[in-house]
């Protein structure tokens, strides 16, 4: 068997998930995430190391601190980043290239902000209505570019709400994780949508197994294939729904506070349903009930990833 070598790049809720999901040789690198010249140097290196490896190549892309309402400023820095380290797999050998899978985490919410008609799936016309969506969907284009002159294989993942133990709660997004919170600390937590808005949650170990069967199947398409796909648990819950749950798992009612905040490119109704590779969609196992109890056992005990 051809051995496989990684370069996760992020190693947040979704990074470390993907690293625990399979056990392979890894390329590592410390990347300066505030020191943006710093960041491309560090990612350039790591390129270069990971081309060193023989076998199958990955590079997985879960990186990225903006979130719907950053500042577009500072999200072209990080798309920006982005494109540069792209650039550097395009100057590798056609012979390293040929070997090369690479993996973009992207955003439902920020391709489908503002489209019609859900559920939304990959024939779905893109509709960013945020300068989060507009700079994942520049990210997803520059790597669908990228690979069709380059010759790898690349495979962009649309994705819903992913929670789970790991969630980086200093990081203002993380609706599940919050709610947890707030019932564990009995502190309010501010919801600035309605309580009737829909999301589809998938808990983090199921997102990664999808990600990893694709990473896996993508070898077999033609070197310059770029595949999309939506990843989500195809289950919307309303914020109300979710309210509920929490509350009959605890047996308590959390304090919420509604409204007050920017819910800037936030749309009411992100129903999904993949129409790509979608026997994959049954790795999300995982139910709301389920994964809820681990985000708040992880919380009580400590367990939950500081940054």
């Amino acid at each position: 068997m051809t051995e496989t070598t990684r370069l996760i790049v992020g190693r947040g809720l979704l990074g470390r998930s993907i690293e625990r999901v399979r056990s392979t040789p890894q390329v590592r690198v410390r990347v300066p995430w505030d020191d943006p010249e710093g960041s491309v140097l560090a990612l350039r290196a790591g390129v270069a190391e990971l081309a060193t490896h023989d076998g199958d190549l990955e590079l997985y892309w879960s990186a990225g601190r903006g979130v719907t309402s950053t500042p577009a400023a500072q999200l072209e820095i990080e798309g920006d980043v982005f494109a540069r380290t792209i650039a550097a797999l395009s100057d590798l050998p056609a012979a390293v290239r040929g070997r090369l899978t690479v993996f973009l985490a992207s955003s439902v919410g920020g391709a489908y902000a503002g489209s019609a008609r859900p559920p939304f799936s990959e024939s779905t016309a893109t509709a960013a209505t945020s300068a989060y969506g507009e700079t994942k969907l520049r990210m997803e284009h520059t790597l669908r570019d990228a690979t069709t002159t380059g010759d790898w294989r690349s495979f962009i993942a649309r994705i819903t709400n992913v929670y789970g133990a790991g969630q980086d709660l200093a990081k203002p997004q993380g609706l599940i994780s919050a709610l947890v919170r707030g019932h564990l600390s009995q502190q309010p937590i501010a919801v600035y949508v309605p309580l009737d808005t829909l999301r589809d949650y998938i808990y983090e170990d199921d997102c990664a197994a999808v990600v990893d069967a694709a990473m896996r199947r993508l070898r077999e398409e033609p070197a310059g294939s770029t595949v999309v796909k939506v990843v989500g648990s195809m289950r919307a819950v309303s914020i109300g729904a979710l309210l509920s749950e929490l509350t009959r798992l605890r047996r308590r009612r959390g304090p919420i506070v509604l409204g007050g905040g920017d819910a800037t490119g936030q749309s009411l109704d992100l129903r999904v349903r993949s129409e790509v590779w979608s026997d994959l969609d049954a790795l999300a196992r995982t139910t709301l009930p389920e994964g809820l109890s681990r985000v708040y056992q992880a919380q009580l005990t400590g367990r939950t990833n500081p940054r």
